[in-house]
C-alpha cells in the first residue's frame, strides 16, 4: 500500500468523495507519523501549490478527468459521475450553454 512509501512526516489528503471506505495501515501511518486531512474545498494556497507541482512537471493530471458532457446534458451527467465507477471527473462544458 502506499502508506508505506510515505515520508516521515508525510501528509494524506482525502479530497472528494469515495463510494468504499477508505482503509490504510494504521501501523505504517503510526511508524512515519503521517498526518491525516480531510479537504472539502481548495484554497488559493493549495491552488497555487498544485499548479507549481504541475508547473515543475512534479505532478501529472493525466488520466484524471475520465468524461466530459456538454451542460445541457447536466442530468445525465450527475448520474453517471456519482453512479460510475469507471468515472473518476467529470467536466461539464458550458460552451453550448453560454
Amino acid at each position: 500500500m502506499l502508506v508505506g512509501r510515505i515520508a516521515r512526516g508525510g501528509e494524506i489528503v482525502l479530497a472528494g468523495f469515495y463510494g468504499e471506505t477508505v482503509r490504510f495501515g494504521f501501523a505504517s501511518a503510526f511508524v512515519r507519523e503521517a498526518r491525516l486531512r480531510i479537504a472539502a474545498e481548495f484554497t488559493p494556497a493549495d491552488l497555487a501549490a498544485t499548479l507549481s507541482l504541475i508547473a515543475d512537471g512534479r505532478l501529472s493530471l493525466r488520466g484524471l478527468v475520465s468524461h466530459a458532457r456538454p451542460a445541457d446534458e447536466l442530468g445525465r451527467a450527475y448520474g453517471e459521475a456519482f453512479d460510475s465507477p469507471e468515472c473518476l471527473k467529470m467536466i461539464l462544458d458550458w460552451k453550448v450553454a453560454a
